[in-house]
């Protein structure tokens, strides 16, 4: 289980969080090589059910037909929860709008508000242009499950390929609006991250019907731990391996105390919260 050469795939959106993993997991297992092939949501299922890889981190469990499927040649397979991650939503900084609801992000992917004069104090005229990585990502069925979109983006839209040039190509454009994993953005001590985050603005998003600063959040450590983000998501570990192996090591990796502890530092929110106990001996 911590020694060999295994290929695992995830969603390309999970890919900072994905690479410190394999960074810490590589410095402690000498003689293990994990590869990661990184794609959309669909292309890192579809990599499981062709049994090329046994292991996949995305942000869905499996669904019944692909369970099914699994079982028919024997094999239960595991959906474990690792991690809560978020959609984070950006713009241009040019832009001065702060806050939206919910709601008006709905319209926004639905076609329903088209231009930013639409929408107060963004200080802008042009047509929006939604910004997203690719068309079968777990980024955009996210916004569809969550927003009830019923399965449609419309709009003026454009495919990035990957959040790396979501964040360029937002950065470039005052007209822009862009959704991206969180955990681009969240580790705050990273000089790549805050050299990011100097190039777009991060929207604080509300579940209400208006949005204002007491009841909007950005995507934060805090934020994720209390659920106030109305765009939270869970972070998926699917497992799929009839016998035990290098990917059943590395899963055993992220679930354990020191992974955990590294989605901590990456900012997002550990499924599981280790806390240290103090017993205070009030005796003198």
């Amino acid at each position: 289980m911590v020694t060999g050469h295994t290929t695992i795939a995830a969603d390309e959106a999970l890919l900072p969080l994905i690479n410190a993993e394999l960074d810490v997991f590589h410095s402690q297992y000498d003689f293990a090589t994990v590869d990661c092939k990184y794609g959309s949501e669909y292309d890192a299922i579809n990599l499981l059910l062709q049994e090329k890889v046994r292991l996949a981190l995305v942000t869905r469990p499996l669904n019944q037909k692909e369970i099914n499927f699994f079982k028919g040649k024997d094999i239960n397979p595991e959906s474990i929860i690792l991690a809560y991650d978020a959609i984070a939503v950006i713009v241009h900084p040019d832009n001065a709008i702060n806050y939206l609801t919910k709601s008006q992000i709905s319209d926004i992917l639905s076609g329903q508000l088209v231009t930013w004069s639409q929408l107060e104090h963004s200080g802008k005229t042009g047509n929006i242009k939604q910004i997203l990585d690719s068309e079968s990502s777990g980024i955009i069925r996210s916004l569809v499950d969550s927003l009830n979109l019923n399965e449609r983006i419309t709009g003026d839209f454009e495919f990035a390929g990957d959040n790396k040039k979501v964040i360029e190509l937002v950065a470039a454009n005052p007209d822009a609006i862009g959704f991206i994993g969180y955990n681009w953005l969240s580790e705050g001590d990273n000089m790549k991250v805050q050299e990011d985050l100097k190039k777009v603005n991060l929207i604080a998003i509300s579940g209400r019907q208006i949005a204002d600063e007491t009841n909007s959040f950005k995507p934060s450590l805090s934020s994720l731990f209390n659920l106030e983000y109305p765009l939270t998501r869970k972070i998926y570990a699917i497992y799929a391996d009839p016998s035990p192996g290098l990917a059943r090591g590395f899963l055993a990796h992220l679930t354990s105390e020191r992974g955990q502890k590294i989605i901590y530092r990456m900012g997002l929110k550990p499924e599981n919260d280790f806390q240290r106990l103090v017993k205070i001996n009030k005796d003198y």
